[in-house]
């Protein structure tokens, strides 16, 4: 059976992009303020969260290795800080494959 175009181009458009999703310790925490172009009004402060990653895999099931995710850093809204710190063990899934922007944080029990 024939694909029309119409079709094909719905079920690209359709499938979600694979996110990065690591897991590990947070070791260091704490807040930064990102650079902007946009003019003398300065970006929002944001939470950034380095992590001891213990494994790492995308989305779709694809692994990846744990050597791959340099640096080790993630950012996310200030008000994170509120809810992680050092020493517990999270779940954290990026807005990209090679993104550091965090989508979701869940805390995790040691063992995962």
């Amino acid at each position: 059976m024939k694909q029309t175009f119409t079709s094909w181009l719905q079920q690209l458009v359709s499938r979600e992009t694979p996110q990065l999703v690591v897991e590990g310790k947070i070791v260091e925490a704490g807040s930064h303020q990102p650079r902007t172009h946009l003019g003398p009004k300065q970006a929002q402060p944001k939470a950034y969260f380095t992590i001891e990653i213990s494994r790492a895999a995308l989305t779709d099931g694809t692994a990846r290795s744990v050597e791959q995710i340099v640096p080790a850093e993630f950012t996310g809204p200030i008000g994170l800080l509120d809810q992680f710190s050092i020493g517990q063990f999270v779940r954290v899934r990026t807005t990209t494959t090679t993104g550091r922007q965090i989508q979701q944080i869940d805390s995790l029990t040691e063992d995962g």
